[in-house]
Order: structure tokens, then C-alpha cells, then sequence
């Protein structure tokens, strides 16, 4: 049996956002139509810890594919500069159940949930919208930008979070993205979000 480990950089030199969003939108078509097997999630509480774990198992037939994510969510980790999000995909042949892949499920969260963001701009905004938004400057923020900028061409940004440091930061890293196109502008606009 042979297993292929994918790190967060191997997905990230794979996957582009525009296959991502591709994949999603349809991965969405699939599961309106009813051809995925998409039980409810376990949910496994650690409240001692502040923390969950989940369990998300999935089955889409028509592509033979097989797997489940594991992810823990401890919103105490912010206190020893952890995230707080950690994750975990298993891949298994469809046919025999035999495991193929493991792959680092943080990176895939984000990525996701980013595609998912430029599946609504692109199907949900006006074609002319130049602004965004976004509430939280973590990585599904930044992933979440980079998908809105693939379907619309965002030229000024606005980023909202509790943490003056983590928008900050945001922006710095953030900023180089937009850069490529003269007139993108990157705004920090904080507020308390209570």
C-alpha cells in the first residue's frame, strides 16, 4: 500500500483559485443534485480545552471519490500563538477502501472556504464591483480575498478584525497581491466586532 503525504506547499504549487473555485462550484452542483453521500458531521467536543473536533466524511460517486476531514477547532490556541484551526483529509480508494492520500486539511479549509467566497462573488455581485470587504484577517480571510480578486477585479480592500495586529498583518502580506495592478488599494478599517 503506498500513501501519498501532501504537505500545505505541495497542494498550494497544485491547486490554483481558479481550479479551486472551479471545483467547488462543481462540487456544489453535485451535492444539489443529489449525487454526493454527504453524511452530517461528528462533532467530538474537548470543552476543557475549548476546543472541537470534527469529523466530515464524504462520497461522491461519480468521480470515485472517497474521504473524510478531520478538524479541530480550539479557539484557546490564540493564547500560545497557535491557530486555531487544524486539520486533516483522508483520501481512500473508492472502490476498495484501501487509503491513498493524507494531506494537510488546514491549507484545504482555507482554500475551500475561499473558493466558496469566489463562487458567490462570481454568481452573487455586480460585474462591476471594484470594492471588497473582508470581516477577519486569518487565513481564510486571505484566501477568501485572493478568490474574490479571481472573479471580479477588486481595486481597493477593507479589513475588518478585532485585532489591530492581525489586520495589519493581513495587509502586509495582502498587499503584494494586489500590487501587480497600479490602482489596488488596501484599506485597514478597524472595528470592534462585538
Amino acid at each position: 500500500m503506498r500513501i501519498k503525504i501532501l504537505s500545505h506547499k505541495d497542494i498550494q504549487k497544485t491547486v490554483t483559485m481558479s481550479q479551486a473555485i472551479e471545483s467547488i462550484k462543481q462540487a456544489f452542483i453535485s451535492l444539489s443534485r443529489g449525487d454526493a453521500v454527504l453524511p452530517l458531521r461528528t462533532q467530538v467536543p474537548v470543552q476543557d480545552e475549548g476546543g472541537t473536533t470534527l469529523l466530515m466524511p464524504a462520497y461522491l460517486p461519480s468521480v470515485e471519490s472517497l474521504g473524510v476531514k478531520i478538524v479541530s477547532v480550539f479557539t484557546k490556541n490564540t493564547e500560545s500563538n497557535l491557530p486555531t484551526v487544524h486539520a486533516l483529509v483522508v483520501l481512500c480508494n473508492a472502490k476498495t477502501g484501501e487509503p491513498t492520500a493524507v494531506m494537510d486539511g488546514t491549507y484545504l479549509t482555507a482554500l475551500r472556504t475561499g473558493a466558496a467566497s469566489g463562487v458567490a462573488t462570481e454568481l452573487l455581485s455586480r460585474k462591476e464591483t471594484r470594492t471588497a470587504a473582508i470581516i477577519g484577517a486569518g487565513i481564510q480571510g486571505r484566501t477568501q480575498l485572493e478568490a474574490i480578486c479571481c472573479t471580479r477585479d477588486i481595486q481597493s480592500v477593507w479589513v475588518y478584525d478585532i485585532n489591530h495586529k492581525a489586520a495589519e498583518d493581513f495587509a502586509e502580506k495582502m498587499r503584494p497581491m494586489l500590487s501587480a495592478v497600479p490602482q489596488h488599494r488596501l484599506f485597514l478599517c478597524l472595528r470592534t466586532m462585538t
